[in-house]
């Protein structure tokens, strides 16, 4: 059975990886890897952009993300299942709705409730951990002056009180396992073992394998891959040294020691790991388990609420029927025909709740005097203008519905709408976050980067 990678980083582990997602499914393809798994810190980031690119050589992408939690340790995860997709999306939304900025950290009683299909690797970090605290800043507190740094920052770093301290009682490694075993199942738990010829690293692995022997968990051997190739280890001392605000003459211990975190050959794993071959047979087995792929991902619409009596569906004819009385001074065949149509491939297509919800913001704009103006290929529907979200008819004009919605078509029709900008927009945004919560809408950007041609 092959080696495969099952925990790798990319650029978008901000300043923690020296590799685009690209680049690390170019480099597994180079080494027919099979399957390779992407797990960037404290979000999914990169997961499309890889998936798209590991798909196009060939390589099935696994989508995981490393977890950085309260005590400062860090739980990579993998999903197995599309539960788990979802599971792992809303744990990463609930800690970083509550975060500041770049400080998002996730809290150990938080994953009993998101852990159904998900596998955790135990690693080397879990060997020197101290017990979970409600208030992470309190963890930091408590790990910085028990380490004696409080008196390097000039008294800005309170001690932490005694009550604060008894519930950071030090736990040590095997209870963190039997915690980790009792949240996700014996069988989701894999004891992750790293070689990169650092000293003292084998001591640490040694603990972890007796652990593992200890609880029958299974080994599993990864390369904590930074970068795609030896070189990029310059790249990654750069980052480190911006995330550090120092240089790289003053960098120091802060640098890696080696240039080993990069994406390795099964030839060169099985050299690596020839004492435990089991650990390297691991990798191939549980990304046998790991087949959720974002393909399959799809979406769900918010359900949109409805009058007593109706459904969606019949909500939304009857609202287009209505409003086609109030555009058409009479209802022709060929109007008639236009409507049957559009309404039976939404309904096919399950759109009606889509339709629905923007008519909703046009109608909130509209009973609020906020500019609106529904354009693009939306003015080719007859239930669009029928919904007042478009102000051209389409059956006058001659438009091709086809050109906005078809019955080929995989994602959701594409209904632009132009609002005015400052205080104005901004009512429409909160309207949209009151009425669907917070965890219903989101804001999206475009991310511009240069590359080459």
């Amino acid at each position: 059975m092959p080696y495969i990678e099952l925990h790798a980083c990319s650029a978008f582990s901000f300043l923690r990886g020296g590799s685009f997602p690209e680049q690390l499914a170019e480099a597994a393809a180079e080494l027919e890897m099979p399957a390779m798994a992407l797990l960037d810190r404290n979000g999914v980031y990169g997961a499309q952009r890889f998936s798209v690119a590991a798909r196009e050589h060939n390589v099935r992408p696994i989508i995981g993300c490393e977890l950085l939690m309260e005590d400062g340790a860090v739980l990579p995860v993998l999903v197995e299942n599309r539960t788990g997709y979802k599971h792992l999306c809303e744990l990463l939304t609930k800690a970083h709705l509550r975060s500041e900025k770049g400080k998002c950290a996730v809290r150990w009683d938080e994953l009993s409730e998101f852990a159904k299909g998900l596998i955790v690797l135990f690693n080397a970090s879990f060997t020197n951990c101290r017990a979970p605290v409600s208030d992470a800043n309190s963890s930091r507190r408590f790990t910085e002056w028990s380490r004696g740094d409080a008196s390097d920052m000039d008294g800005q770093i309170e001690k932490p009180s005694e009550r604060e301290r008894a519930r950071q009682t030090p736990y040590k490694s095997a209870d963190r396992a039997r915690f980790l075993i009792d949240t996700f199942g014996c069988e989701n738990v894999f004891v992750e073992i790293q070689r990169h010829f650092i000293r003292g690293e084998e001591r640490v692995n040694r603990e972890l394998i007796d652990l593992a022997r200890g609880y029958r968990l299974s080994l599993l051997a990864t390369n904590g891959v930074k970068y795609a190739k030896p070189y990029g280890r310059e790249v990654l001392d750069v980052f480190t040294c911006i995330r550090e605000h120092t240089h790289l003459d003053a960098a120091g211990k802060l640098l890696t020691q080696n240039a080993e975190r990069y994406l390795k050959s099964d030839r060169q794993i099985r050299a690596i790991f020839a004492d435990l071959p089991e650990a390297i047979e691991n990798t191939a087995r549980l990304a046998e388990r790991l087949m959720f792929s974002l393909e399959n991902l799809g979406y769900e619409f918010p359900e949109y609420p409805v009058p007593a009596g109706h459904t969606m569906d019949s909500f939304l004819r009857t609202i287009v029927w209505f409003g086609a009385q109030q555009r058409y001074a009479a209802i022709n065949t060929k109007v008639k025909h236009q409507l049957e149509e559009e309404l039976a491939l939404i309904t096919k297509l399950r759109f009606p709740g889509y339709f629905l919800i923007v008519w909703d913001i046009v109608n909130f704009c509209r009973e609020h005097n906020i500019m609106v103006q529904g354009r693009g290929s939306a003015a080719n529907s007859a239930v669009c203008f029928c919904l007042g979200i478009t102000p051209v008819d389409p059956v006058e004009n001659h438009l091709v519905f086809e050109r906005f919605l078809n019955g080929s078509r995989k994602g959701w029709p594409d209904i632009d709408l132009d609002l005015p900008s400052g205080d104005r927009r901004e009512a429409v945004i909160q309207e949209i976050y009151r009425r669907y919560g917070k965890h219903g809408a989101a804001m999206t950007a475009n991310v511009i980067s240069y590359r080459g041609r």
